[in-house]
């Protein structure tokens, strides 16, 4: 009997180790990404919310934890704004969509108003925006009992949509700031 506690204790402390140690020794590939699209996920009168969408690939058999995705965004060449840090978490042997979220405040528009205001004036319907984004990490790389070990890697993607833009919330926002100019 004490001897079948032996062995069991023994396999318990062991059989971790054979899976980490078996872990470290696959040959880890590095994920890859690419950008697939955009989805206009809300509109106010106050801001946009834009999803850019990436995809992931992690060819391991192993998932992959602590992936960040950090990102900035143009109009027309002029910084907008930015996100840090988003994190990702990639499962073994899949492909998994990724939604960048990116809430533009209409205020935060006006480094940038004049050249919106010349695309309105001429008729254009939407906004040259561009992201840049970089997936980066020294992520864990973890086995079905969560062991794992770290590998680095990063990839930066860079790519320019035509946004539309909300002609119609722009101008009940104007026709709001009009009426309470002439009421006060």
């Amino acid at each position: 009997m004490l001897m079948k506690r032996g062995i069991l204790i023994a396999l318990i402390l062991i059989l971790p180790g054979c899976s980490l140690s078996r872990l470290l020794g696959t040959k880890l590939e590095r994920p890859t990404f690419a950008y697939s699209g955009y989805e206009l996920a809300e509109v106010s009168e106050s801001e946009t919310t834009v999803h850019f969408l990436f995809s992931a690939h992690n060819p391991n058999k192993v998932g992959i934890k602590d992936v960040l995705v950090s990102y900035e965004l143009f109009v027309e060449g002029n910084f907008l704004l930015q996100g840090n840090d988003i994190r990702l978490v990639l499962p073994p042997k899949s492909d998994t969509v990724i939604q960048v979220p990116a809430i533009i405040a209409y205020k935060d528009l006006l480094p940038v108003l004049g050249s919106l205001a010349a695309r309105i004036l001429s008729g254009q319907k939407t906004v040259p925006i561009t992201i840049n984004a970089v997936f980066s990490g020294k992520p864990l790389v973890y086995d079905e009992s969560g062991q794992g070990s770290a590998f680095s890697f990063e990839k930066n993607l860079t790519k320019t949509e035509d946004i539309p833009i909300p002609l119609d919330k722009i101008n009940k926002a104007m026709k709001r700031f009009r009426d309470a100019i002439q009421n006060f």
